[in-house]
C-alpha cells in the first residue's frame, strides 16, 4: 500500500511555517518525491516513508535509512517531521527510508493485534531491518551504498539494526544513548517509558536494558564499520557523556569513527542541524566505495 502525502492538507500551512520556510517547502515539492506506506513485518503492520529526488536514474542514489526518536506518538513522523527531518536528507541526494515503528500510534485504523506494540528496541527493530529487502525494489536506490542514521532513541535502533545488517557502509548516531541503565541516573523519568514499552520490564529490567545498550553489545557489530557520533554539550535529555563513552569504546576496538560535540547544542540540535547535515553527508559519502 503506497500513497503520496497530501499537499492540500488544510493544516499544512501552519505545519510548513513551524518546520521550514515556505520557499524551502516549495523547492522540496518541486524536486522531491514522497510516499507514505504501510508494510508487513512478520504479520504486523508498520508505517513507513520513502523520500527521494524526482527523476533519478536507476540505481544512481545511495540509500539512507533514518531512524526517528521518541516512542509511540512522541516524535512520530507526522508531516511536519517528514518536512524537517527526512526531506532535507533526500534533498542531499539520498533515497531515504524511515519507519514510524509498529504500534497503535499509526493512523491506520487497524485492530491492535495487527499494528503490534512499540517495544522500544525490541521486536520493532525488525521494522527497520525490513528496509534491507524493500530498498531493492526502489528503482533509484543503489543497494551497494547504504548508510543508517538515528536521532535519540533512533540511535539505539541504529546500533541494534547494525548487528543484523553488516553490509551497511556507515552509521550516524545523533544524541544517542550508550547505556540505558546508567542513563536513568541522568533522566529517571525515562523509567516510565521503559515500563510501558519494554516487555517483562518489571522482572527483567537489567537484562532488557543491556540488550538495548550498545555498551554491552558493541562486539557484535562489524569492527570496521565507520561511525559518526554527534551530540550537543547542552543536551537536556541525553547526557553528552554517552557520546564520549561510545567514542572511547570505539577507539579501544580501533573502529573508525568521528566524534562531533556541538557547543551549545541541545537535544534537537535544531539550530545547528543545517551545518551538521553537511558534515554528516560528507562523512557518509567518504565511506561509499
Amino acid at each position: 500500500m503506497l500513497k503520496r502525502m497530501n499537499p492540500n492538507n488544510p493544516n499544512m500551512g501552519a505545519m510548513i511555517h513551524q518546520s521550514i520556510p515556505r520557499a524551502v517547502y516549495e523547492q522540496f515539492q518541486q524536486h522531491l518525491h514522497c510516499e507514505q506506506f504501510v508494510y508487513d513485518v512478520d504479520g504486523v503492520k508498520a508505517m513507513g516513508y520513502l523520500v527521494q529526488p524526482k527523476q533519478a536514474a536507476a540505481k544512481s542514489l545511495p540509500v539512507l535509512v533514518y531512524n526517528r526518536g521518541g516512542n509511540g506518538k512522541t516524535g512520530a513522523l507526522i508531516f511536519s517531521n517528514v518536512l524537517s527531518q527526512l526531506m532535507p536528507l533526500a534533498a542531499q541526494g539520498y533515497v531515504v527510508f524511515a519507519s514510524n515503528y509498529r504500534g497503535d500510534h499509526n493512523p491506520m485504523k487497524l485492530p491492535a493485534e495487527q499494528t503490534g506494540k512499540d517495544e522500544f528496541g525490541g521486536a520493532d527493530v525488525a521494522d527497520v531491518l525490513a528496509f534491507k529487502t524493500m530498498l531493492q525494489q526502489a528503482p533509484a536506490a543503489n543497494p551497494e551504498h547504504v548508510a543508517m542514521m538515528g536521532h535519540s532513541r533512533g540511535g539505539m535502533q541504529t546500533w541494534l539494526a547494525a548487528k543484523q545488517w553488516p553490509e551497511l557502509d556507515a552509521l550516524v548516531i545523533i544524541a544517542g544513548v550508550t547505556d540505558l541503565e546508567a542513563e536513568l541516573t541522568f533522566r529517571p523519568e525515562m523509567e516510565k517509558v521503559f515500563k510501558a514499552r519494554i516487555p517483562d520490564y518489571a522482572t527483567n529490567k537489567t537484562a532488557a536494558l543491556k540488550q538495548r545498550s550498545v555498551s554491552h553489545f558493541l562486539p557484535k557489530i562489524r569492527a570496521d564499520l565507520p561511525v559518526m557520533i554527534v551530540h550537543g554539550d547542552k543536551d537536556e535529555r541525553v547526557a553528552v557523556g554517552n557520546a564520549t563513552q561510545i567514542a572511547k569504546l570505539l577507539a579501544e576496538r580501533k573502529q573508525p569513527h568521528e566524534l562531533v560535540i556541538v557547543p551549545g547544542g541541545d537535544h534537537s540540535l535544531h539550530k545547528q542541524m543545517p551545518e551538521l547535515r553537511e558534515q554528516m553527508d560528507q562523512f557518509i559519502r567518504r565511506q561509499l566505495h
